[in-house]
């Protein structure tokens, strides 16, 4: 099998699965960030949707009229880009900034960053517990849940693949490793 013939390709994924709220669609979830003046947490665990939810947020504040600054640390890269203090000097009333993994930076960065955002009309974050804003929504997974993304990916089990409980243990709830590992699987099996 061809790598853009897998249906778990990373492409296929970003393109056919967005975040579910399992309480709320997207137009509550903006409605809520604003009564938070639009200052809130995406919170969740690895693989939970935490970083699809926010670029929807990102689009959908764009279309509203928002600039929106994104900026995204890792374990591997914990630093805030160079370029940050000069960007948020020019920050104001149409300006969101959002920050994927705020979680990365210590305390003492993280009142630094919020404070260089003072002037934004709004700070999106996301992380994996609560507490550096007020909670926007908190990001689940479930068995069934990597089911249902399996079999929209692809409808037809291929034979000796792992069920998706099997997969949701084995990846401790990380819905982006287990379909890494289906990915993996189809790759190996059209060797």
């Amino acid at each position: 099998m061809k790598a853009r013939e897998n249906p778990f390709r990373s492409e296929r994924v970003i393109e056919t699965i967005r975040y579910t709220c399992p309480d709320a669609d997207l137009e509550t979830l903006i409605a809520r960030l604003a009564a938070l003046r639009y200052r809130a947490a995406i919170v969740g665990p690895h693989g939970a949707g935490k970083t699809t939810l926010l670029e929807d947020l990102e689009r959908a504040l764009q279309d509203r009229g928002f600039r929106v600054t994104s900026l995204r640390l890792t374990t591997d890269d914990r630093r805030l880009p160079d370029s940050w203090p000069s960007r948020a000097t020019g920050l104001g009333p149409i300006d969101i900034v959002c920050l994927d993994g705020a979680e990365q930076l210590s305390m003492i960065r993280w009142l630094w960053f919020r404070w260089r955002a003072r002037r934004a009309a709004g700070l999106i974050v996301t992380s994996h517990a609560r507490g550096r804003l007020p909670l926007l929504i908190e990001c689940t997974t479930s068995a069934d849940l990597l089911e249902r993304i399996v079999r929209r990916l692809s409808p037809g089990t291929a034979e000796g693949a792992p069920s998706s409980a099997d997969l949701y243990r084995r990846h401790h709830g990380n819905l982006r490793d287990a379909l890494r590992e289906l990915y993996d699987f189809h790759a190996a099996a059209q060797r």
